[in-house]
């Protein structure tokens, strides 16, 4: 899971241009270990890295003949990635991310763990389900998970109390209530007839939207992610559509900007300074939000995802996790270290970014348990309703991402109706998926 977004190494179509090249050097499961240099790949940011070299080290000091070399590959990490396995000098352990696990999966790129989980004691029991389940295929697991976050909503405590309005409940709540609530907050407060303070962002993209189109009881593929016909465009998922669209069109509490395709470029700092009430996010913004907290400018609570009265709350599971190359040279080392790197020791040590939460569930409770804003407590209590998100198991689906773009787009750009755009983008996704 990347810190600034889920959905930024999309690499399936560097994937098909590299397929054609044979893997070679099929890996053995014994090697000589002596003076052995293992490769780990991620897209670390610099403190991120300094982190995970710290991590590799202490799995280097319990192999003494073995050194671990930690590479942070931030541009074109997907296709420097994918070019290194197909020309048969993978890093040993990589870290992967769910747009490209079909990718990896279904070419045969990446090892298939199962075998090894007892031998390395990865706790799969101890693991979240919801997290364990995005690199499930059947019985077979494809990375040791790192860390996650479901979607969720924070909210100012600090505004909220400043204007009168009643926090959002613990306990979930329904569009309507929260509808209301977005409603109270949002306000002209110098009286020259503009919005000075707007309720939230508005979920332009997929990645952001999802989670509501699931708790209004739609989809946008049917179950074995082979058809949106009559998903994408179906009464529920128009209806969340038309709810979200809304926010800008009818009530006005969301920023009119934010739906233009070039963006809103105070879409997160607004909700910092103290102009939005609420922001869709994940426990990527935490480290921010925290320092904004120390300096004593915001007062944090989450909240779930709104649901459609009578239907059940859910929301979507974004997480990366420790993967081996099929053709990596230095198997049984190479399992070691993803296991390692995906245990109680490394989740421990990381966690003290609060860039995510830890996949091992008692090193999560720990982390909730020393947090006495509630914050992490919060947190937790949407992972039973996460589901895995469709970019985990649809090739290609950053094409399905892209054409998405035009259905709210267009409604709010030309007035279109929702309902004919959702269908005409639902034919347009069928063909990129039947290629």
């Amino acid at each position: 899971m990347h810190a600034a977004t889920p959905l930024a190494r999309r690499t399936t179509a560097h994937v098909a241009l590299v397929v054609a090249v044979a893997l070679v050097a099929c890996a053995c499961d014994r090697e000589q270990d002596a003076g052995t240099t293992l490769r780990v790949m991620n897209w670390a940011t610099d403190l991120e890295l300094t982190t995970e070299q710290r991590i590799a080290d202490r799995f280097a000091a319990r192999n003494p003949h073995v050194r671990v070399i930690v590479e942070s590959i931030t541009t074109n990490y997907g296709e420097k990635l994918v070019t290194a396995i197909a020309s048969g000098v993978p890093p040993d352990v990589f870290l992967l991310d769910v747009p490209d696990i079909p990718a990896f999966v279904e070419r045969g790129l990446v090892l298939d763990l199962t075998p090894y989980v007892e031998r390395v004691s990865y706790d799969t029991a101890g693991t979240f389900p919801e997290v364990l389940a995005v690199f499930l295929r059947g019985n077979q697991l494809y990375a040791f998970p790192k860390g996650f976050t479901p979607l969720v909503v924070y909210y100012n405590q600090r505004l909220f109390t400043e204007l009168g309005v009643p926090l959002p409940p613990d306990t979930g709540w329904t569009q309507q209530e929260f509808l209301e609530t977005a409603r109270a907050v949002t306000r002209d407060t110098d009286g020259d007839g503009r919005t000075d303070i707007y309720a939230v962002n508005f979920p332009r993209q997929l990645y952001e939207w999802m989670p509501w189109v699931w708790s209004a009881g739609g989809d946008i593929l049917n179950p074995e992610g082979t058809r949106t016909l009559g998903f994408l465009d179906s009464e529920a998922t128009v209806q969340a559509f038309e709810f979200l669209t809304s926010l800008v069109t009818q009530h006005r509490v969301a920023p009119p900007i934010q739906f233009l395709r070039m963006g809103d470029p105070m879409r997160v700092g607004r909700f910092y300074i103290g102009k939005q009430a609420m922001l869709i996010s994940g426990h990527w913004h935490m480290p921010r939000v925290l320092s904004y907290a120390e300096r004593g400018q915001l007062e944090i609570g989450v909240a779930a995802i709104p649901h459609r009265a009578g239907v059940d709350p859910q929301t979507v599971i974004y997480t990366s996790g420790w993967a081996v190359p099929a053709n990596v040279r230095h198997k049984r080392l190479a399992v070691e270290l993803a296991a390692f790197l995906a245990g109680e020791e490394a989740q421990r040590i990381r966690a003290a970014a609060r860039l995510e939460i830890p996949s091992l569930e008692a090193v999560a409770r720990e982390v909730a348990a020393r947090d006495t804003s509630g914050v992490e407590q919060a947190f937790l209590r949407q992972v039973p309703y996460g589901r895995t998100p469709w970019g985990a198991t649809v090739m290609d689906f950053h094409e399905i991402e892209e054409l998405s773009f035009d259905i709210m787009d267009r409604h709010l750009l030309h007035g279109d109706s929702l309902s004919t755009v959702a269908s005409e983008i639902a034919r347009r996704i069928d063909q990129v998926i039947a290629r």
